[in-house]
């Protein structure tokens, strides 16, 4: 999961495939029993209540496996037919909406949002399609006033970022934003006329055979639902209930569900293999940078295989979804723990059936800028023992940003003994320099990646899972 507090380009850092300590050293004589015993213990160490995991190759399923409770107030077990919230995954099901569209001649993905929506903001009339599905509209990633306890209509989401200044001209940068998949949900709205959630359902999921998977709703019975939880020092608790319905976010589903998903993207009874190409391509920006991110995928490669995958994170659940098309091999985790770390869980598992997909131990760079360092390892210093932020550290603009309950969500984020601070990533773009940093715990570790401006103050900061 990629947690981003402020603004920080991840994926335009250095994408992280790092196998982990518990990964290299589980005991088992086949794929399958490794991948029991190193879930037994993530599920230990990252407080999973329940988690079900789907392997596969080429569609079909070599393992299926459920793990723990669903709920544990009534100890219901966790089944391949449990109903998660997924988070982000949703995005793949909005971008595939919109290559059906497009197969069908109704949406152009290179013409103007405004050919689609009416009103717009002057600001918005170089958005293309295209640039909303692969992050780089310039628009921001919520609406200032996005309340997840309220319920509101679509269009009203869209207009509390109307006032808003682009963050950058479109096509020129990529910064991570739920508002564009709001706004492809109005475009599939406005070229159907009927619901984005619906439209999808009957034209995804009915024929995909994934009776299961529907938005969420707090109202609605819904068969196998699991119940999302957190882990704090008090024990375990509900996690908080978005009654929200986000486009960027919407949909529950279960691990056969998503299991039966990968097994469409094989075929091409729904999706054409042009559409997919488009949708599995890593976006350019205008000047020829890699964005890594193609339409609701992210698209790296692990040892040389394309990888093509999405995590996704709403409050008590964590899933990934891992797909290498040269393998023909796919995992997906789902999980109802808040602080699973279900992408590298994902990974790992890649690698006891493939080998070749194991995760690569992370190489530390020569450290040639130690002021630097030792800002950071001051900001994490003062996170950990106070919760609190030096502001002077901070840009003028993030400085004002500041609150501290984004602090304290930090310093809960890296809490733990921290046995060393190694930095494993940087890069620089437009005068701004962006580090990553690992955070080994001993039997864990966190990726803390921070971007410094020209004067050495910091611009933009947060957790990559």
């Amino acid at each position: 999961m990629k947690t981003l507090l402020f603004p920080v380009a991840i994926a335009l850092l250095i994408s992280s495939c790092f196998l982990d300590a518990d990964a290299q050293h589980v005991i088992g004589s086949s794929a399958g029993e490794k991948t029991d015993n190193y879930i037994g213990v993530m599920m230990s160490k990252r407080h999973i209540p329940g988690l079900s995991v789907a392997v596969l190759k080429e569609g079909k399923i070599l393992k299926m496996q459920s793990y723990g409770l669903a709920n544990i107030e009534t100890h219901t077990p966790a089944t391949s037919q449990t109903v998660y919230k997924i988070g982000s995954l949703s995005k793949q099901f909005i971008a595939a909406a919109v290559m059906l569209l497009q197969q069908s001649g109704k949406i152009n993905l290179d013409s103007p949002v405004g050919t689609y929506l009416d009103s717009l903001p002057s600001t918005w009339q170089s958005i293309t399609i295209r640039n909303l599905l692969t992050h780089t509209s310039g628009l921001v990633r919520d609406a200032p006033d996005f309340n997840p306890l309220k319920i509101r209509p679509l269009s009203e989401d869209i207009k509390a970022i109307y006032s808003l200044p682009l963050g950058f001209s479109p096509g020129t940068q990529w910064d991570y934003s739920n508002m564009n998949y709001y706004v492809l949900a109005a475009i599939i709205e406005k070229v159907t006329g009927i619901n984005w959630a619906k439209w999808i359902g009957q034209n995804i999921f009915e024929p995909s055979g994934m009776h299961q998977t529907r938005t969420t709703s707090m109202t609605d019975l819904i068969l196998n639902r699991a119940n999302g939880y957190k882990r704090t020092s008090a024990g375990w608790e509900n996690a908080e209930i978005w009654l929200a319905l986000r486009p960027s976010g919407a949909f529950l589903s279960s691990i056969a569900d998503l299991a039966k998903w990968d097994s469409m993207l094989y075929t091409n009874k729904l999706l054409t293999t042009a559409s997919k190409k488009q949708m599995w391509t890593a976006m350019k920006l205008i000047d020829g940078m890699n964005t890594h991110y193609g339409m609701g995928w992210f698209i790296d490669s692990v040892n040389n295989h394309l990888r093509v995958h999405h995590d996704g994170g709403v409050p008590g659940f964590r899933s990934d979804f891992e797909r290498f098309p040269d393998a023909k091999f796919s995992v997906i985790v789902l999980t109802n723990g808040g602080s699973a770390k279900a992408e590298r869980i994902a990974q790992n598992i890649a690698g006891f059936f493939i080998p070749v997909l194991k995760p690569l131990p992370a190489q530390a760079l020569p450290d040639k800028e130690p002021e630097i360092t030792a800002i950071v390892k001051g900001f994490i210093n003062r996170l950990q023992k106070r919760s609190v932020i030096d502001t002077n550290t901070l840009s003028t603009e993030l400085a004002k940003a500041y609150n501290k309950e984004a602090a304290r969500v930090l310093a809960y984020a890296i809490g733990g003994k921290i046995y060393s601070i190694t930095l494993i990533g940087r890069r620089e773009r437009n005068g701004r320099r962006t580090y990553r940093y690992r955070l080994d715990y001993g039997y864990d570790y966190t990726d803390l990646v921070i971007q410094f401006d020209s004067w050495n103050k910091i611009i933009g900061y947060g957790i990559d899972d």
